[in-house]
């Protein structure tokens, strides 16, 4: 490898070929491109076969690759004084409309990292965040400090974990489908779940140490066996685990744990070596919404958990994986609720392909497979308001999941939504996912 993997596959530059332009009419200087099935802007000069530099939306770029390209807004940011860029301070890339077309990313020349690399060297698909140690670019993040309450004035406590090591997973960040329509084929099994915008859960039973006293501990170091394993119960947001201190003294750093609510739901069905994905839909307690605008039919004050993913992990740490019939069947039984089906099937069925001829009126026959299984995904599902939310919010997208005997699942967003967060983010609304 040339250079490190990404922080952040989905918030990273890439390395790309344009290979479709499209006349916007009444623009003179501007111009569209497809990216990863994305529209993005460029400049009327860029033609088909320039090899360039994509930033997916909500990028941040660095300082220096904002003041070497002379890119900040507010030109006595940048190296020349008398150039003015097009990029606020923030160093943000935006989900934008220019004179009504949408543009959904950056488009930037090789010569931009000039200043740090050597552009000869890059090849198409390369994906970086940083080049031989001068960062490029990251996810872009509010930061907004929350007080912790009930530490002012105690001494900081050394954390011991129950976790270990194999047992417990976060789920991955799901990535763009646009950049991986390549893992597809017309026999492929797959399902299509409706995206949902709320908070992730983890909720699982898993093996984890045992806190056991000095006496065993003892007995442990003058070699008698002793049990120092069990299955416990844990529970995480996204990305932070919420219980494993093995001392069990907790500080609550919300006023309210909707996670620890949801696992309060979910724990009685939990088996050994079970986890259970799921997202978190309507209202905190308080009333205030968990996503702002999206109440999934919810009352006031309450909310649903919707399942999207379980697996079964045995002693070994071996993850085994439920298919997404499973995980619907799983929640039917039981009565809870899985992520809503939209399609299952070979992907050629979501074509409707009788006798070889295809019925969507999104499907062109002259165009490749890939394209195709873009074009009828977005047209079937995507620019459409919410169906579950009574308020007029538009869908968040798709999950495109590959029927294996592993988990792999693509997400592809609607522009609708991809705006309205754009909008939420510049009014310095932070996520709910992000500070969890």
């Amino acid at each position: 490898m040339k250079f490190k993997k990404p922080d952040n596959e989905n918030y990273c530059a890439i390395i790309v070929s344009l290979n479709m332009m499209i006349n916007l009419e009444n623009c003179d200087n501007i111009q569209g491109t497809m990216i990863f099935g994305n529209q993005v802007i460029v400049s009327k000069n860029a033609k088909s076969g320039d090899i360039g530099i994509y930033f997916p939306a909500e990028t941040q770029l660095s300082i220096d690759y904002m003041k070497e390209n002379n890119l900040y807004r507010h030109p006595e940011h940048n190296n020349d004084k008398n150039v003015k860029g097009y990029v606020e301070d923030n160093r943000r890339v935006k989900t934008v409309r220019m004179r009504g077309y949408m543009s959904c990313g950056l488009f930037m020349p090789l010569e931009s990292i000039s200043f740090c690399y050597d552009k000869d060297k890059l090849e198409i698909g390369d994906m970086f965040d940083e080049l031989r140690s001068t960062k490029i670019c990251n996810k872009y993040i509010i930061i907004k400090k929350v007080a912790m309450p009930g530490t002012k004035g105690q001494r900081k406590r050394v954390k011991e974990s129950k976790c270990l090591t194999g047992q417990f997973r976060f789920h991955h960040d799901t990535t763009q489908l646009g950049r991986n329509l390549h893992r597809f084929g017309k026999n492929d099994f797959i399902s299509v779940s409706y995206k949902m915008h709320g908070a992730s859960a983890i909720v699982s039973k898993v093996l984890c140490k045992k806190n056991i006293n000095l006496f065993y501990k003892t007995l442990r170091w003058a070699g008698v066996p002793i049990i120092d394993t069990e299955y416990d119960n844990l529970y995480a947001s996204r990305k932070v685990i919420k219980n494993d201190d093995m001392r069990e003294i907790k500080h609550a750093f919300y006023n309210e744990d909707i996670w620890g609510l949801a696992n309060t739901r979910l724990q009685p069905f939990l088996l050994d070596g079970m986890t259970i994905y799921a997202e978190i839909v309507g209202y905190l307690p308080t009333g205030q919404s968990i996503q702002k605008g999206y109440d999934y039919g919810c009352p006031m004050g309450e909310f649903d958990i919707y399942i999207y993913r379980i697996t079964y992990t045995n002693v070994s740490g071996i993850p085994f994986e439920f298919s997404f019939r499973q995980v619907t069947d799983w929640c039917k039984d039981r009565g809870l609720k899985s992520v809503p089906q939209l399609f299952y099937g070979r992907v050629k069925k979501l074509f409707r392909y009788p006798g070889g001829r295809a019925y969507v009126k999104h499907y062109d026959e002259n165009a490749t497979f890939q394209v195709n299984l873009l074009n009828v995904l977005k047209g079937m599902y995507l620019e459409k308001d919410c169906y579950m939310c009574k308020n007029d919010v538009p869908g968040e997208g798709v999950v495109v999941r590959l029927e294996l005997n592993h988990f792999e699942a693509y997400k592809l967003k609607s522009f609708r939504f991809l705006e309205r967060e754009s909008k939420q983010y510049d009014k310095g609304e932070v996520d709910i996912e992000e500070v969890g």
